[in-house]
């Protein structure tokens, strides 16, 4: 008996013993398991009284998001069950700089907090005025009619659509206006834009001539019909040179009474050179783009156009000078690296013609 007791303690602590010995490499393999991870903090927002809650998203691999959360009224906030790794939180706040946070998670709990700044104003600089209007200027005239209500929200809703290149809604919403009013004159003019987008040269021309007759003392519609034919002009070089020349002729006569309207209007004398330079009168294209440089410093298209005339009649330092102000002027031009190549070429031939 006392045999068996003691088989029966052995076997017992045997039995520990190999338990004991088995649950070793299990705990261990417990203890390499990463423990979930938390990133928390406060979004602090520089208004005071701040207490609208938002979104905050974060991401990995900088595209996939993993978490959602929303920060509460005093901006706290916490994702958790992470894994460790690289992270970024990501918050977009109508009025602040959009934040892409970096965290470094390497186990337990980070603390990131976030001030956010306030979104930069963009100084978008005006285009130089085209034509000595602004596109939905109605005059007193205009005002003193009854028109619809329905009619200026359409007109209204179509010059929205005009700025933001919506071109085809815009024609929509013009015609409907014209067709019910039809000595609209900003209407008339704004068609006559849209379709000149089109290149519906005609439709075009015939809206300008119609605006130009409701307000016959407004440079604007000329200069766009001036516009307009130079346009045309460029389209119609494979009909030949007495086609391109007519067409030219009529953009002469269309800036030439502009001007005689307004003779400040700086686009009109750019236009005016623009359509010397393609009739191969070099000596007006320069006066007339010095001009409108003179009226609007801004107007780099017309820098551009006066290098192109003094490539024509081989003034090289001239040429460059225009391109290195075109270049200080404008230093995120879409235009820019064609620009620097244009100078590049100029100053090779240059030298070339030194030897």
């Amino acid at each position: 008996m006392k045999g068996d007791s003691r088989r029966r303690l052995t076997l017992k602590v045997l039995a520990v013993v190999v338990l004991h010995v088995f649950a070793q490499p299990a705990n261990a393999q417990r203890g390499n398991v990463q423990p979930p991870a938390a990133i928390s903090g406060r979004v602090i927002i520089p208004v005071a009284n701040f207490q609208d809650m938002f979104t905050i998203t974060l991401v990995q691999n900088a595209e996939q998001p993993v978490q959602t959360t929303v920060a509460d009224g005093q901006g706290r906030f916490r994702f958790t069950g992470l894994q460790r790794g690289t992270y970024y939180i990501i918050i977009r706040l109508e009025g602040f700089q959009e934040v892409r946070q970096r965290v470094e998670l390497a186990g337990g709990e980070v603390t990131q907090n976030i001030i956010l700044d306030f979104q930069e104003e963009r100084v978008v600089k005006p285009r130089t005025d085209l034509s000595g209007e602004e596109l939905g200027v109605i005059d007193t005239s205009e005002l003193g009619r009854n028109y619809p209500p329905r009619v200026l929200d359409s007109l209204k809703a179509a010059e929205k659509d005009f700025q933001v290149a919506n071109y085809s809604k815009a024609l929509l919403e013009l015609e409907e206006v014209v067709r019910e009013v039809p000595d609209l004159y900003t209407a008339q003019r704004m068609l006559g834009m849209v379709y000149q987008k089109f290149a519906r040269y005609r439709d075009a021309e015939t809206a300008y001539k119609t605006a130009s007759e409701l307000r016959p003392v407004s440079a604007a519609p000329l200069i766009n019909l001036g516009s307009l034919y130079v346009e045309e002009a460029q389209a119609s070089e494979s009909k030949g040179s007495a086609v391109v020349r007519g067409i030219l002729n009529e953009a002469l006569a269309s800036l030439d009474a502009a001007i005689k309207l307004k003779p400040d209007a700086p686009f009109a004398y750019y236009l005016l050179g623009v359509t010397y330079y393609k009739s191969a009168f070099y000596e007006d294209a320069e006066d007339n783009l010095k001009r409108s440089l003179e009226l609007a410093p801004d107007l780099a298209d017309a820098r551009l156009a006066l290098a192109n005339v003094y490539v024509k009649i081989q003034e090289w330092t001239n040429v460059i000078a225009q391109l290195d102000a075109f270049l200080a002027e404008n230093p995120r031009s879409p235009l820019r690296e064609q620009v620097q190549n244009m100078r590049a070429r100029v100053i090779a031939r240059s030298q070339a013609s030194l030897h």
